[in-house]
């Protein structure tokens, strides 16, 4: 048996209610609104990434439009890594950071576009540029900020299946406002003779 709460000023909208006095909760799709939505983005390298790669370099980056009317809200990262060529045994890990940025955009590498998640709903991303490469992106005038998140970059020394998953997913969602970006840069000296590829996937909305 459930108990039914209608709105007394439409009469529409009803809230069921078990006998125990629960709320019973009935799970739908968010809404989107005319603007924003939610989005992913998705990249990897055409080559691999050169062993003993300095530290300061950016990777990726995706950076929000200046001229947006809306923030974003980042909620997942997952990045792979898969090793090429193994590292000398005395060789240390590397570190790779979730960087935030703004002042300019990055350039080089390969571009990406941003994929709707609802195609008929909302509108296009205002993230209006995003690229990734294997060596290095270009970024005069580009002023890094703080380190969101990190991981190392494992030094392989033995033959075989070798990789590494990634899965950032803060428990509030990293905001960007207008101008601001994101970028995966190494924080150290990558591994010694070590060359390896990689692939990410991002998750936000907008509004």
């Amino acid at each position: 048996m459930s108990i039914k709460i209608v709105d007394s000023v439409g009469g529409v909208n009803e809230v069921a209610v078990d006998s125990n006095k629960n709320l019973a909760v009935a799970l739908g799709l968010p809404a989107i609104g005319t603007t924003g939505g939610f989005y992913t983005v998705a990249g990897q390298t055409s080559a691999v990434v050169a062993a003993a790669l300095v530290a300061n370099t950016a990777l990726m980056a995706m950076r929000f439009n200046p001229a947006s009317a809306r923030k974003v809200y980042i909620t997942k990262l997952r990045l792979l890594i898969g090793v090429a060529t193994v590292g000398a045994s005395a060789a240390v890990a590397g570190t790779l950071g979730l960087q935030r940025f703004n002042t300019a955009t990055p350039t080089g590498g390969a571009a990406r576009t941003p994929n709707r998640l609802a195609e008929t709903l909302g509108t296009i991303s205002d993230m209006f540029d995003i690229r990734d490469s294997n060596a290095a992106l270009t970024v005069p005038g580009v002023l890094f900020g703080t380190i969101v998140a990190v991981t190392l970059v494992p030094l392989f020394i033995t033959t075989g299946a070798m990789w590494l998953e990634w899965i950032f997913e803060p428990v509030y969602p990293v905001v960007l406002t207008p101008g601001d970006g994101l970028c995966l840069r190494t924080q150290t000296i990558m591994p010694a003779t070590q060359t390896w590829m990689y692939s990410y996937t991002f998750h936000w909305s907008e509004g």
